[in-house]
């Protein structure tokens, strides 16, 4: 045997354990700067995640005693607080209203909002006009929306009942009518939040591939037929998404609805969160005001599971 090739393989052979014995060093010796690292970069997210899974569960144990304002000691009480909420009419009237308002907002918002894609799909001069200010609606502060609407909606002096006389309506009562004051408020919800609907909604048309419309087409399908057949099914999964996040918002609405009823007429626009506010820092009965907080929290897991759900099957029904 040549003993400088078996020179030559025992060199090659020490010279790769070597390699691989500074590698792994390497690697042990940076690995753990690159863990530090991480977990600093996180740690302010998980500060905060915590944070609020602390006041969450902590709000829960509030609804679970007596805590009131003036009491020097607090008791646990287990689901008293929920039993005695289930037995009053105020609280499912609560519970009826945070869903009508939820409801006929988010569908109105998404009915008009895909009207809104459809006409900036277009280049009509409306569509040029609306586009550099339907944010507007989005970017002012709810409190200053209901304000603005309050004051247009003065059954005496606003100017939403002078533009109805010009067409020859009669005074309308607005906010100030138990009958009206529900509708009013979707409507300024509708107002506010419509945009959001539309944008998201425009994003799924944009993403839609011409090709499928000149198909449509060209196998005879006419507009509303192409709509409804071809980009409506292929936009549901953006309008449920839109959906989703309005539906958390809208069950959780308190600005304008404080802002502009605070719950009245009677109990009229009473939902949940402003009776949740009024019975904790009105009537400082702290414990039933964090009651009615985990019951609105319970309503709204539940109802954004149903649409989650949902967005599932018309996701994979698209694909």
């Amino acid at each position: 045997m040549d003993l400088r090739g078996f020179d030559a393989i025992v060199t090659l052979q020490s010279s790769a354990s070597q390699l691989t014995s500074s590698k792994d060093d390497l690697v042990e010796n940076s690995a753990p700067g690159r863990d530090w690292w991480g977990v600093a970069a996180i740690a302010p997210a998980m500060i905060i995640l915590l944070g609020f899974l602390f006041l969450f569960f902590y709000g829960v144990f509030q609804s679970l005693t007596d805590l009131k304002l003036g009491r020097p000691l607090v008791h646990f009480i287990g689901l008293d607080n929920y039993a005695a909420l289930i037995k009053t009419d105020d609280f499912w009237n609560s519970i009826r209203t945070t869903l009508v308002y939820a409801g006929s907002a988010v569908l109105a918002e998404a009915a008009f909002g895909l009207a809104l894609a459809k006409l900036f799909a277009t280049e009509v001069f409306l569509a040029r006009v609306m586009r550099p200010v339907i944010l507007l609606p989005l970017v002012l502060p709810p409190m200053s929306v209901a304000l603005m609407w309050t004051t247009m909606m003065d059954p005496q002096n606003g100017i939403a009942n002078y533009l109805l006389s010009l067409a020859g309506i009669s005074r309308f009562a607005w906010i100030s009518d138990p009958n009206t004051a529900m509708f009013s408020l979707v409507l300024i919800d509708v107002w506010t939040y419509t945009p959001f609907f539309a944008l998201i909604i425009f994003a799924g048309l944009q993403g839609i591939n011409e090709e499928v419309r000149e198909a449509a087409r060209v196998n005879g399908a006419k507009g509303w037929a192409t709509f409804l057949h071809i980009e409506l099914p292929l936009i549901a999964p953006y309008i449920l998404i839109a959906a989703v996040f309005r539906l958390i918002e809208s069950l959780n609405q308190f600005d304008i609805i404080f802002g502009t009823t605070q719950g009245g007429p009677g109990n009229s626009t009473s939902v949940l969160s402003v009776r949740a506010y009024i019975t904790a820092f009105q009537n400082l009965a702290f414990g039933r005001g964090a009651t009615l907080m985990v019951v609105n929290w319970m309503i709204v897991l539940v109802g954004t599971f149903a649409i989650v759900k949902l967005w599932r099957f018309v996701r994979q029904r698209v694909s």
